[in-house]
């Protein structure tokens, strides 16, 4: 038994150490990103890109915030794809198509589908130089596009990848989601400051039209729904290494709905991640393994070495040990999350970080496995 309590408290110890020097070093990129003093900046012909499929009820609000941009309606076009919706979807976007002449109604051909679809034939007839990607369930600020121009000039970037947080969250569900949210879109901006492409989502996204012809777009290679995102970041970035930059401005914030309900969630979640392990490149793999490791390593060792040790004398050695590794990870994510919440204005949203903790270990590890089968239901439509 005293070989197995050692066994496990080296593992245990190596995961935590890593684990404290990745998240300690995210606080750090997160903390030197700044760029809270762009001079905003409307020279460049920008596309705005929405993928719509069932988003009746959310996209009139999209639209009314795309259309009030402080942004000159002459340079700006606004291109939403219908991915055969079967609700009102295309009526509602030939209604804004006819009243306002920068808004484009497209729908895809019955032979096609998907998202990665829908933006790719957006982005063929697109005049803008510079794309800008979101979702049909998103809302903005009026300085959106603008501070994303701004710093597509300063930077000369071929990719940004903008902030997105939830809104209106109301139930302590949705506060726990946000917190999570928040220390993904955290990650990834601060693994960019650090010139290492891990995370990025596409409903705030910018790119501009001659890189994603130059790395061939999508290419179908990957014929998963998802991935529409990360996988297009993946190429930008081996092709221009450095020139994908994080946007950490508050004007360049998207906002999105938490989800309601725990399918709904698992649901979107299990889309996320049903990329597959195999298709990340490098960077992503190793702190994804590192986090999933260190989350199961919590969850089950804990019980398997009571178990094991429960009638030697290592047994409270083990379970203190095992509350000092949970106590490190939990203030090393706090400090992260406290940066971030400080960010997004949510630090009220930190007291419910202790049961979030609790709940996150588990989540990890359930999604990660379900997102490995990679079967889910979105929008209506059953993926496999």
């Amino acid at each position: 038994m005293e070989v197995l309590f050692w066994i496990l408290v080296s593992i245990g110890a190596f995961l935590c150490i890593s684990y404290f020097i990745l998240i300690g070093s995210y606080c750090y990129g997160w903390n030197r990103l700044n760029d809270s003093n762009l001079v905003l900046n409307t020279s460049v012909a920008v596309s705005i890109i929405i993928a719509a499929r069932n988003e009746e009820t959310n996209l009139k609000k999209c639209l009314d915030a795309i259309l009030a941009q402080n942004y000159p309606k002459e340079k700006l076009e606004i291109l939403v794809v219908d991915d055969h919706s079967t609700d009102a979807t295309i009526e509602i976007i030939s209604a804004y198509a006819t009243k306002n002449a920068i808004i484009k109604c497209l729908k895809l051909p019955d032979n096609t589908i998907g998202k990665k679809q829908a933006i790719a034939s957006a982005i063929d007839i697109s005049c803008g130089e510079l794309i800008v990607t979101t979702d049909a369930d998103c809302v903005m600020g009026a300085n959106w596009i603008s501070s994303i121009v701004s710093f597509y000039k300063k930077s000369e970037a071929k990719m940004i990848v903008a902030p997105l947080a939830f809104y209106n969250e109301k139930s302590v569900f949705e506060k726990m989601q946000s917190l999570e949210f928040m220390a993904l879109i955290t990650c990834g901006g601060a693994s960019l400051y650090f010139k290492k492409a891990i995370m990025c989502n596409g409903a705030n996204l910018a790119f501009t039209k001659n890189v994603f012809k130059d790395v061939n777009g999508f290419d179908m290679e990957d014929k998963k729904a998802s991935g529409d995102d990360v996988l297009l970041m993946y190429k930008i970035d081996k092709r221009y290494p450095g020139k994908v930059h994080f946007l950490k401005n508050e004007q360049a914030i998207v906002y999105t709905k938490a989800k309601e309900t725990i399918g709904q969630f698992f649901q979107q979640r299990k889309r996320w991640a049903s990329k597959g392990f195999f298709v990340l490149n490098a960077d992503t793999k190793r702190v994804s393994l590192l986090i999933y490791l260190f989350n199961a390593y919590l969850v089950f060792v804990p019980v398997i070495g009571a178990f094991y040790l429960a009638k030697t004398p290592f047994h409270q050695s083990f379970i203190g040990i095992c509350l000092i590794l949970i106590g490190i990870k939990c203030f090393i994510d706090f400090l992260l999350l406290f940066l971030s919440a400080s960010f997004f204005k949510k630090k009220t949203f930190l007291v419910f970080f202790i049961p979030e903790q609790i709940i996150y270990m588990v989540y990890v590890v359930i999604v990660g496995l379900l997102g490995s089968i990679g079967k889910y239901e979105w929008k209506g439509r059953k993926t496999n």
